[in-house]
């Protein structure tokens, strides 16, 4: 029998041997979920959230569904050249005096009836009317699917300035940063100043305050981030807790782009081979003017083709071919005078059971068969195929004021993109300027300051203008970008930075 004080240390060292497999475990599990959102976060480029965007947004696959409409509504009009075949059948009972179906007889008792057909039919000529319908919903087609690329390629444009503005923000974001580090530093130098007499003890109160206004900006420019992740995860059907994150690629404006070589009709004669909207209007055309000789039709006359097998089943169906004799009487006599002489006559009267036939020998006998063609000719149709071609030539002419509505609105819309890329650059050049002469000021001011030349205020003010011109600086490089890329857009080029 094992010591007493040898089962307790074999249990202590299972109970260790556990509490270390067990804090390997937790720390094994504590790793994974710190690493793994790491790992798992993703940098999206502006090509992705492009693709992304185009791929689950609502609003194009609705566009991308009206698509798949107009396709089969092209096979539709394609397969009005097939014949039709269908089969017809009904069951029934009938009361009181009615027509036999099987027999064409009056009887008075129930019938139970069947009767079934098989018709088919063939189109033969149609006056032009299936091949123009074929033709006009081949172009809705195309229409529709131009229409979803235009809704794709708008899309893309949204995407692109949500993503500019995400980064704009985020570029605000850090210079509020750099300016609240700065305005603490100032807080530094100022107590270092004051204690050497240099400045007032007053000045540390003007810093304070200038850090307190720093710190809410760095809040707003935060919030500013949020909404514009947020608007971003909008239009790429995110939900709002999805860790989106994007790329910032370094890109510099290119120096030979210059928004004042840009003319109209260079970027408007690419814009008309590009742009989906105008194939869209082009195409409607097509699908108007095709719908004139489709009114057209119904003048003309149709003729088709068709065949038939029908048969029919009664319950007073009866087999005559196979009487059984059942009775055969004497009628009563009957005088008849022959040669002035009064004969009696008698016959006699034969009763036959005749048995019912079965339900598919009445199909086999009552199957018949019917071939023939069938012409219409219209005559009158109460002015109703008129006005349907003065309609259908309406409507070629609505579809071409919409085209060149929509070219006008295109050239409109290029004017101007040419002129806000002209006035964005002009901005960003004034902000530079502007910029620079702020940063010279503000280094002089904090210079003087830190000699004691200069008091907080003034170097707060310095320091609040040169914010303000960085701020502006930034708002109008990214203004800039964004209008060049729209410049881009209309010309079909992809959008990415």
């Amino acid at each position: 029998m094992p010591h007493k004080g040898t089962v307790s240390l074999r249990l202590f060292k299972s109970i260790v041997k556990n509490m270390r497999h067990i804090a390997k475990t937790s720390l094994a599990f504590l790793l994974l979920a710190i690493v793994s959102p790491i790992f798992g976060q993703e940098t999206w480029s502006l090509e992705r959230c492009v693709r992304y965007a185009q791929d689950a947004n609502l609003t194009v696959q609705q566009a991308r569904a009206n698509v798949k409409v107009a396709m089969l509504s092209e096979r539709q009009a394609k397969a009005a050249r097939l014949p039709t075949v269908n089969i017809n059948s009904n069951v029934g009972e009938q009361f009181g005096r009615t027509i036999d179906p099987a027999t064409n007889q009056f009887v008075t008792s129930g019938i139970t009836f069947n009767s079934m057909s098989l018709n088919a039919g063939l189109p033969v000529f149609s006056g032009g009317q299936i091949n123009q319908s074929i033709k006009q919903a081949h172009w809705n087609a195309l229409a529709a699917d131009a229409d979803a690329n235009q809704t794709a390629n708008n899309l893309a444009l949204q995407v692109a300035q949500a993503y500019l503005n995400i980064l704009l923000a985020e570029e605000q974001l850090e210079s509020a940063g750099r300016r609240v580090e700065q305005s603490r530093r100032q807080l530094d130098n100022t107590q270092k100043l004051i204690e050497a007499g240099t400045v007032p003890a007053a000045d540390r109160f003007n810093v304070q305050a200038q850090i307190a206004r720093e710190e809410q900006l760095d809040v707003q420019a935060q919030n500013s981030v949020d909404l514009a992740y947020l608007a971003l995860k909008q239009l790429l059907q995110l939900e709002p807790d999805f860790d989106l994150r994007i790329e910032r690629p370094t890109y510099t404006i290119p120096a030979d782009v210059n928004p004042d070589n840009y003319s109209l009709q260079p970027v408007y004669a690419t814009a008309l081979e590009t742009q989906p909207n105008v194939q869209a209007a082009a195409f409607r055309i097509k699908s108007a003017e095709t719908g004139v000789p489709l009114a057209k039709a119904d003048y003309m006359p149709t003729l088709s083709f068709f065949a038939s097998l029908s048969s029919n089943y009664s319950s007073q169906f009866r087999d005559f071919a196979n009487g059984r004799l059942v009775s055969s009487t004497l009628s009563p006599p009957v005088n008849i005078r022959i040669n002035d002489v009064d004969v009696s006559v008698q016959q006699y009267i034969d009763v036959y059971d005749f048995p019912k036939l079965s339900y598919f020998s009445q199909l086999d006998q009552n199957f018949g068969q019917g071939i023939g063609m069938q012409l219409s000719i219209p005559i009158y149709q109460n002015g109703r195929v008129r006005l349907n071609v003065e309609r259908a030539r309406l409507g070629v002419v609505n579809a071409q004021l919409q085209e060149n509505q929509t070219r006008q609105q295109l050239k409109n819309d290029i004017q101007t993109a040419i002129a806000n890329a002209r006035s964005a650059r002009k901005q960003l050049d004034a902000a530079q300027k502007t910029y620079e002469a702020v940063q010279a000021a503000f280094a002089n001011t904090d210079k003087r300051h830190s000699l004691g030349a200069a008091n907080s205020l003034e170097l707060t003010t310095a320091k609040t203008n040169l914010a303000n011109a960085e701020n502006d600086l930034i708002v109008a490089r990214y203004d800039y970008l964004f209008r060049l890329k729209i410049l881009d857009f209309y010309q079909g080029k992809e959008l990415r930075l």
